[in-house]
């Protein structure tokens, strides 16, 4: 019978040296996530958005989750899983599952183990990356509710995405930041300008108005970029 263990998924009948260094990121001192559990794990998560098919990076968020009793994120990690598998490697998904719950509450467990049934657009919680949020509830406003870890400038982050070409995932960081530091015109300018060069136009307004939602306050360059896609647009 397979358990959890430091190196993520043994057989008991095996006597494994483990090697916890494969399964912990190294690179987590570098954003200075250490000693905060709710960083690491937004790190963690930010590389399995960058390559949904790194198996690795899904491996070391679930055992991080897994390892910190995380259980609400600890779903949402194997949910991501499960959704980028797409119904291939059933035997891994299922050791996964039965390793991990203990971990887990009841209802999620049996989400996870009968996720044919389920629409995965009305699965997801606030830690699940690949799903429509919570309700039907907007991408964006879902990032918003799990914010950008604060020890790691999200302008760096967002620039780190761009020099590798990632811009969708920078635009992510910056509206993320945005909804939970308004008054940093910076961001706004940095977000403002991805828009304008990429020709999101459609991305742009969906922020806007969700913005608008949530009662944040926007700088005025918002609406002359507005105006811009409209001038474009006629």
């Amino acid at each position: 019978m397979a358990v959890f263990h430091s190196t993520l998924i043994v057989d008991k009948q095996a006597d494994p040296k483990p090697d916890s260094d494969f399964w912990l990121d190294g690179e987590l001192g570098s954003f200075g996530c250490e000693s905060s559990a709710e960083s690491a794990l937004r790190v963690l998560s930010v590389k399995v958005r960058r390559n949904p098919l790194d198996l690795l990076a899904h491996l070391r968020r679930i055992h991080f989750c897994f390892r910190n009793r995380l259980p609400a994120a600890l779903y949402g990690a194997l949910l991501d899983l499960l959704l980028v598998l797409e119904g291939k490697g059933e035997a891994l998904a299922r050791r996964l599952l039965n390793a991990c719950r203990s971990g887990l509450d009841k209802r999620h467990c049996h989400i996870l183990f009968e996720l044919a049934r389920h629409d995965p657009q009305q699965i997801g919680n606030r830690y699940s990356l690949f799903t429509g949020g919570l309700q039907g509830r907007s991408k964006l406003l879902v990032q918003i509710e799990a914010p950008i870890a604060p020890s790691h400038d999200p302008l760096t982050l967002a620039n780190d995405f761009i020099e590798y070409s990632q811009l969708d995932q920078a635009m992510d960081v910056l509206e993320s930041a945005v909804g939970i530091d308004p008054e940093r015109t910076e961001l706004q300018r940095a977000l403002l300008e991805l828009y304008r060069s990429t020709g999101s136009r459609e991305r742009f307004e969906h922020a806007r108005r969700s913005f608008a939602e949530l009662a944040i306050p926007l700088a005025d360059d918002w609406q002359a970029l507005a105006d811009i896609f409209q001038r474009q647009a006629s």
